[in-house]
């Protein structure tokens, strides 16, 4: 960043506090991307995004691990009032606390949440990476994590990178998969997740864990 500009800044803060900042001078300060840049980025992808393209950015590599070190940090900022309040009792919650969760990765992910009898979060692990029709399903190790953790009930949830909120048939097929798994330690899953940018869409709203 232009020391002057820096100056003028600090300046500013000074006088008037740092809530007079907009996105893109906090960002700028935060991580040393030069203000132009930031301003391209956030026009062309907006706030929310933005992580997702930084690869995209002309940026330095300690800029790039500056502005993902601040993403993670919001993400934990924005998940520890579910550790507050761990109760997941239904798909709005549910899904709520898998965007905050899966939102800004760039790639996809598949996370199982595992849940107690007062539906009270236990954990979340992610299971693996990669599109669900490329990753392979271990039905055994899903099971055995299950009652490593002694949980009553499941979540399941992964994002679609791509924007797409739409259930594939490979969604489907790796749900029906976990699902009969778990039956046979009467074990239920109560809903699945499709995360796609800062929305979400429910299995269970649409019906589909009727398996």
């Amino acid at each position: 960043m232009d020391n002057i500009y820096k100056s003028i800044l600090n300046e500013r803060i000074q006088q008037y506090g740092i809530s007079t900042l907009t996105d893109q001078e906090a960002l700028s300060v935060l991580t040393g991307i030069p203000l132009s840049e930031m301003k391209v980025a956030l026009e062309t992808h907006g706030l929310p995004e933005l992580i997702k393209y930084s690869a995209s950015m002309k940026i330095t590599k300690a800029q790039s691990k500056k502005l993902e070190l601040l993403y993670h940090l919001a993400k934990r900022i924005s998940l520890s009032n579910f550790r507050e309040k761990t109760v997941l009792n239904s798909s709005s919650k549910a899904g709520e606390y898998f965007v905050k969760e899966l939102q800004f990765l760039k790639n996809e992910v598949f996370a199982i949440t595992l849940l107690d009898a007062q539906n009270r979060l236990i954990k979340t692990e992610t299971i693996f990476h990669g599109t669900l029709n490329e990753a392979p399903v271990y039905p055994r190790e899903i099971v055995k994590l299950v009652l490593d953790n002694n949980a009553n009930s499941v979540i399941l949830g992964h994002n679609h990178p791509g924007g797409s909120q739409h259930p594939s048939s490979a969604d489907i097929e790796v749900t029906k998969k976990i699902t009969a798994a778990l039956k046979t330690i009467n074990v239920a899953i109560i809903d699945h997740i499709i995360v796609a940018d800062n929305s979400f869409t429910s299995f269970a709203e649409k019906g589909l864990l009727n398996y």
